[in-house]
């Protein structure tokens, strides 16, 4: 999991079906900076990193994206006065971790993923 975080949990509930984390995003985090010079924009790989990382503290197991089913950039995710967010993640256990998630803002949806995780350890292991 990150050890430089670009964001922090506020609050977190989870149902049987689904976790809700409320998170602040630091747009002062140093990997803003390139991306893009003075008008910066969260970066599409921070999102999938920012859902893995969450899974991942939900699972109690650190998880890898293996296959990307469907992701979807419906609005930029800038700095702005609020930089709270809203992430629903819901995960369905078969061989591996099925995931879908959301990043919204003020109930509009910034982002969505849907795809297919593995335990870190058995794709590092399956690799060698």
């Amino acid at each position: 999991m990150q050890k430089n975080k670009i964001y922090k949990i506020i609050d977190s509930s989870h149902s049987e079906s689904i976790s809700k984390y409320t998170i602040r995003i630091d747009f002062s985090n140093s990997i803003l900076k390139g991306h893009f010079p003075k008008k910066p924009v969260l970066p599409g790989v921070v999102m999938c990193d920012i859902i893995r990382d969450l899974a991942s503290i939900k699972l109690g197991v650190e998880i890898q994206l293996v296959n990307a089913k469907n992701i979807k950039f419906m609005k930029m995710i800038i700095p702005s006065k609020n930089e709270k967010y809203i992430i629903n993640i819901s995960i369905n256990k078969d061989n591996n971790y099925k995931i879908k998630a959301t990043i919204s803002q003020n109930n509009e949806i910034h982002f969505k993923l849907s795809g297919e995780y593995y335990d870190k350890k058995i794709c590092q292991k399956n690799s060698v």
